[in-house]
């Protein structure tokens, strides 16, 4: 008999982030070059939802920074972009960890969630 493998969850982490908040940052071109990557940027400049979608990316870093418990981790080697299909998806520069990650936003507020496994 063959034991099936199966991915342990190693961690959670949320985060709400305010748009308001993001906003007031992101007028600090040093903030914004510090936190998010040119990726990310290209995406948030995409249509009128600019600074709720930088919010979103900002709550996933958070997140995943709480779901590795790793608060080593730069902002900008956490990458989020988005699958063919439009899905998110994670990535964080130098690691090897698999991620699960969701996103929601209003006009004001910001939601992700992210499971890591091992």
């Amino acid at each position: 008999m063959t034991r099936k493998k199966t991915a342990a969850v190693s961690g959670l982490g949320v985060d709400l982030a305010e748009v308001r908040r993001v906003r007031r940052l992101a007028a600090n071109p040093k903030f914004l070059a510090r936190v998010f990557t040119p990726v990310e940027l290209a995406y948030a400049g995409r249509g009128r939802n600019r600074f709720e979608r930088l919010a979103a990316r900002f709550a996933v870093k958070e997140a995943v920074i709480k779901a590795l418990a790793d608060t080593s981790i730069p902002l900008k080697d956490i990458e989020v972009e988005n699958t063919a299909g439009g899905s998110p998806k994670v990535r964080v520069r130098g690691r090897s960890c698999a991620l699960l990650v969701s996103i929601t936003h209003t006009a004001s507020h910001a939601f992700a969630a992210v499971i890591a496994f091992r």
